[in-house]
């Protein structure tokens, strides 16, 4: 028995025992809401409409005509940087719109090219 008598498991631990000690969990300081004035909502409300109605509507040429599925391209942005070199067109949404594979990216969890919202405003390069 003399053996075991001197045994003490925290002879055997780096560093000591640390009790948790729970802390309050303190609610966020939320700022009153002041309510829109009336003129302003109204000015507001009129600048919106005045938007709406002298939104031009897309005249044009459509993507549909000019470019078809599986097509490759490159396409360069508004600002002038190209976001894909190597792209191939997935699909044509609308007139204006459609997407593109960039094959000069990495593929995602699924096993498919990231895909780029072209529009209108795109340079769009026939490979």
């Amino acid at each position: 028995m003399g053996l075991y008598s001197s045994f003490n498991t925290s002879d055997y631990y780096d560093t000591p025992i640390k009790k948790v000690v729970k802390q309050e969990i303190k609610k966020p300081v939320s700022a009153p809401i002041t309510p829109i004035a009336e003129p302003v909502r109204r000015s507001l409300y009129d600048q919106a409409k005045q938007t709406m109605e002298t939104k031009a509507e897309y005249s044009g040429p459509d993507f549909r005509d000019i470019y078809r599925e599986g097509q490759p391209v490159a396409i360069q942005g508004p600002n002038g940087h190209y976001r894909t070199r190597k792209g191939v067109i997935a699909e044509i949404v609308a007139k204006n719109l459609m997407y593109v594979y960039m094959q000069d990216t990495y593929k995602d969890a699924t096993d498919q090219w990231l895909a780029d919202f072209v529009t209108d405003k795109d340079t769009i390069t026939l490979l």
